[in-house]
């Protein structure tokens, strides 16, 4: 009698090892569908924070370039000169503080005509997650194959070319 009890027992555990087999498998696919989410999601807050960045150095070279000194305008040497305009004897800053490029971590790439900064990128070659509703002035970056090609450059309205600087 208790031969029969032993048998039923073994049959038993059989279906028990393949039902926590099943378990750790599907324990498995949902912990890496759910990392991949969240690697995208990280991906989008970063360039979320790329767009926000590019803009902020966009616009401070925008009012650094705009700012009258002696009728000329000029654009920035440095980034340095966007957090503290060294042309001027009163603190004016124009940027906060310099930003790192989100995606990469590093310095941000410059845009420079000579030896004046027009702008930044990041140099990061990924292809970007967002493609579309980007902000009016942004609207290009939705044809964009790479966060690189993603330049925030100030360009003067009206402006054919060559920068006007300073006398010397």
């Amino acid at each position: 009698m208790t031969r029969g009890l032993q048998k039923r027992r073994c049959g038993q555990a059989g279906y028990t090892y393949l039902f926590v087999m099943f378990v750790v498998v599907m324990l498995g696919i949902s912990s890496s569908v759910a990392a991949q989410q969240w690697k995208t999601e990280i991906r989008r807050e970063r360039e979320a924070e790329l767009l926000f960045r590019g803009d902020q150095i966009r616009q401070a070279i925008a009012l650094y370039y705009l700012t009258a000194r002696a009728g000329f305008n000029a654009y920035p040497r440095s980034l340095n000169e966007l957090v503290k305009d060294p042309n001027t004897s009163a603190t004016r800053r124009y940027l906060r503080k310099l930003y790192k490029d989100p995606i990469t971590g590093k310095e941000f790439e410059l845009v420079k005509e000579g030896d004046y900064i027009k702008g930044v990128r990041s140099a990061s070659t990924a292809a970007p997650v967002k493609r579309g509703n980007f902000p009016k002035e942004y609207e290009e970056f939705a044809e964009k194959s790479s966060y690189r090609e993603w330049v925030f450059e100030y360009k003067p309205q009206g402006s054919v070319g060559g920068i006007r600087s300073k006398p010397p």
